[in-house]
């Protein structure tokens, strides 16, 4: 990381003087009390086609629609406008079936225009006649009828083509010219001004026979938003079944390989593992257009592509042996996720019939076959043909994506025992996270999925202390504060490392993480935050980057006891707000609701009108039902506010797959306040969690183990006063939770066996500098000078951007203050990293 001239440790003991200062605290490390150790593995990636994150991102192809295959379809389904219709399936959960509506594009071919003398000079439309591969069928068929101005077949790339002057481009074309076609066909890179950069002929025989034809082009020019074109000087019919344009300089010098600066912008991650190809793709809408990795083999104008699950064709150019490459070429083990047989559960969530189970395990079977199998096996062969006999470094197999309930843990077991009997050494992923492992039998590691709000990893940071060891491993495969922080701002950073440094604390249990999304093309933002952000000529990382990036490059060997994990908060009083009712997922009803004041007088209760309602709510003799499978559903009732009364009622559940939810304390618009999510988590752990924006922003209570029985009435009391809640079911006390602030500095400690350096990692997320008293036990000796890593900002809304893309970047300095007891001051917004050298 880069030096900073002006030293950041003169800069805090300046702050220190500074009015503004928080009173000074004490952290205690013990290096005598070793804890957990934080695994190698912790830190890694998530690939997913999303945001044109492989084509028009990572994947070096220029080319837009390079096989003209943009405009296939999913099997049975339909496109009206600029929408897309699945086509309607059962979904196994609720038995209904499923509706939905998806991007689409009205370009007659996409990517491709023609600029000729005048609309009757020259034509093109899509074409399946003979074509070269069956497995990419379509061609394009240009009629030249007037080349007195020659007829011009332009392609602009992904928002453009970055064309650097001195670099080389290969194009390759496959086409056919009719024996009519007389003329000259030229290639041209051109400026968005249309300048010319560079030109080479393209063979044309005239044969009406595909040729495939190569040529290397170098622009005299730089231009950021060039274009390639095909020139005809002739009349006549040319066909066209691939366009493809790649920089000679890839990452590693791969062929069909990866743009350097975005595929070094990953490798600066560190990563131990690479996780591919999803994500939600894995599954698909539907089945009908899950991600096929066998599609993705072999010669890239022989891949089919399919419409990604994020709205627009992915190429599959960026396949599975191109990722497997990737790790390879960046020391990284590689996790692949199979599809179990299921759609994606949020969308349409069809599932295979039974006795298809097998073709899904068997596809699997040979995607590790592909990677780790010898060249004596089918697919290990395979692998030999396409240059590579050596096995790849496949560690993991995560057993579907996003999938739950019971059909997915029978397929999960199959699965497990499938792969377990014959690759012992694979580590295998369910898809459960903490609220329990549902039917399956065993697992080697779950994978929870966070995408919150700030103060839910604010609150967050010890998820992981008090969870049950033994049974396997976690993974946190997805997770990101992407709600309420713009594009990706300091605070979201600021709280992913606090949530970070309880992960690394809990290293016994959480061995690996990967944020998600990682990439992001600036012209398709299909996700609202994601990690890294390109455009054709640039790629920068947001604050959240860089704290990931000092994460793991400051990992410790293992954890130290110390005596916080995190500033000591502040107690609150309840807000005065509405209450309301809602479930997940899940069919309930309440009856008998009855609510009475602080001095025990009945308070009206007027269940007709509801202020915020979601979910498919009836109120029918005085039972409020909820019969939808929504996620979540509310009914806030208008007309009663306060932070001091006792709700009583009875709840039963009806169906689904959890329990049910009260909310309370609700104010700006029923957008803030608290909820008990009772039975939730799969229907096995109760807590009280925020509400903010109108979201769950976390548990903030302790969780306590429960489930609820189909069609059975609960007594519910939840009792609330300005300082205490308490909830009560059939007399018994549950829960309660006494409000407090949220904590806005943490802190972490370990140990770096190699370099003998204490690692002490601090979060300040408040405005002001945080001083700090930092007493080192259990060592020998301490040296004086030492090594500071800072990540801050002026303002915790401050994001990186492509006109400022490292106003917030990490800055180094050396502090000469160290030793067994010493202070420094954390600047405000600030992530930072002290390593000082100990015996």
């Amino acid at each position: 990381m880069k030096q900073n001239l002006l030293c950041l440790a003169a800069v805090a003991l300046l702050m220190s003087s500074c009015s503004g200062v928080m009173p000074e605290e004490e952290l205690v490390i013990n290096l005598q009390e070793k804890g957990a150790e934080v695994a190698p593995s912790m830190y890694g990636i998530f690939f997913e086609e999303i945001n044109h994150a492989g084509d028009g991102g990572l994947y070096a192809e220029l080319v837009k629609n390079r096989s003209f295959e943009e405009l296939e379809m999913p099997e049975g389904y339909y496109a009206e406008g600029d929408v897309l219709h699945p086509k309607e399936v059962c979904n196994h959960l609720t038995g209904k079936v499923s509706h939905g509506s998806f991007r689409w594009t009205t370009e007659p071919v996409p990517g491709w225009a023609l600029q000729a003398k005048d609309a009757s000079a020259a034509g093109m439309k899509l074409t399946k006649e003979n074509p070269k591969f069956q497995s990419a069928p379509n061609n394009l068929k240009v009629t030249i009828k007037d080349a007195s101005t020659p007829v011009r077949l332009i392609n602009e790339g992904y928002w453009g083509m970055n064309l650097v002057k001195g670099d080389s481009y290969r194009l390759r074309t496959i086409l056919r010219t009719s024996t009519d076609y007389k003329g000259k066909i030229t290639a041209l890179l051109l400026s968005d001004k249309d300048e010319v950069l560079a030109s080479a002929p393209v063979e044309v025989t005239g044969s009406n026979v595909w040729i495939d034809t190569h040529q290397m082009l170098s622009p005299s020019a730089t231009a950021a938003k060039g274009k390639l074109a095909l020139e005809f000087d002739g009349t006549g019919t040319v066909s066209l079944d691939y366009v493809s344009l790649f920089p000679e300089k890839t990452f590693c010098d791969r062929p069909n390989g990866l743009r350097t600066d975005v595929a070094e912008m990953l490798q600066g991650l560190h990563p131990a593992f690479v996780r591919w190809p999803g994500g939600c793709v894995v599954e698909g809408i539907s089945l009908a257009n899950r991600f096929e990795w066998k599609k993705t083999l072999g010669d890239p104008a022989a891949r089919s592509g399919e419409y990604s699950t994020w709205g627009y064709r992915c190429s599959y150019g960026f396949g599975y042996h191109e990722m497997l490459q990737f790790c390879e070429d960046i020391n990284a083990d590689a996790m692949f996720v199979c599809n179990v047989g299921l759609g994606c559960q949020y969308r349409m969530g069809d599932a295979s019939p039974e006795d298809k189970i097998a073709y899904y395990l068997d596809d699997c079977m040979d995607a590790i076959e592909y990677a780790i199998g010898d060249v004596t096996t089918e697919w290990g062969a395979k692998r030999a043909e396409q240059g590579h006999p050596q096995a790849f470094p496949l560690k993991y197999v995560e057993i579907g994506n996003e999938n739950w309930g019971d059909e997915y843990d029978k397929r999960f077991d199959i699965f497990y025992k499938a792969i377990k009997a014959k690759h012992p050494e694979l580590i295998l992923i369910s898809n459960h996270g903490l609220g329990g492992t549902g039917k399956i039998e065993k697992t080697d590691m779950i994978d929870p999925h966070w995408y919150v709000n700030p103060e839910f990893f604010f609150q967050n940071t010890k998820i992981f202390d008090n969870h049950p060891r033994g049974k396997y491993d976690a993974y946190v495969g997805e997770y990101a504060c992407n709600a309420n922080v713009g594009g990706g701002n300091m605070r979201a950073a600021l709280s992913e490392a606090a949530f970070i440094s309880g992960m690394e604390r809990n290293g016994d249990l959480v061995k690996m993480a990967s944020y998600a999304p990682l990439l992001e093309n600036r012209n398709d933002r299909s996700w609202a935050v994601n990690l890294i952000w390109l455009d054709t000529d640039q790629v920068l990382g947001r604050s959240s980057y860089y704290v990931q990036q000092m994460a793991a490059e400051n990992r410790p060997t293992y954890n130290v006891k110390s005596n916080i994990t995190m500033s000591t908060p502040r107690s609150l009083e309840y807000s005065a707000g509405n209450l309301g009712f809602g479930s997940w997922n899940t069919q309930v009803e309440f009856k008998d609701m009855k609510v009475t004041g602080e001095d025990g007088t009945a308070a009206n209760l007027d269940l007709n009108n509801a202020t915020d309602q979601k979910g498919t709510w009836t109120l029918k003799d005085g039972v409020l039902s909820q019969t939808s499978s929504e996620t979540p559903t509310r009914y806030i009732v208008d007309g009663f506010s306060s932070n001091h009364f006792t709700l009583e009622c009875k709840v039963r559940k009806v169906g689904g797959d959890e329990g049910f939810f009260l909310y309370f304390g609700l104010s700006q618009g029923a957008k803030q306040g608290y909820v008990y999510n009772v039975a939730g988590w799969n229907n096995q752990t109760t807590a009280v969690e925020s509400v903010s924006d109108g979201r769950t922003g976390g548990v903030v209570s302790e969780r306590v183990s429960q489930s609820l029985e189909n069609d059975r009435w609960y007594d519910v009391k939840l009792v609330v006063a300005p300082q205490k809640s308490e909830l009560y079911m059939d007399g018994k006390l549950i829960v309660s939770y006494a409000p407090e602030t949220t904590p806005l500095q943490f802190f972490s400690s370990g140990y770096d066996e190699a370099t003998g350096e204490v690692i002490v990692k601090v979060v300040n997320a408040e405005a002001v500098p945080y001083p700090l008293s930092v007493k080192l036990d259990g060592v020998n000796q301490v040296e004086k000078t030492g090594k500071v890593i800072s990540l801050s900002a002026v303002s915790d809304m401050d994001e990186n951007s492509f006109e400022e893309p490292k106003k917030i970047y990490p800055q180094e300095s050396e502090f000469k203050g160290f030793g067994k007891n010493f202070s420094y001051t954390f600047p405000p917004f600030s992530y930072t990293i002290l390593r000082v050298k100990a015996n």
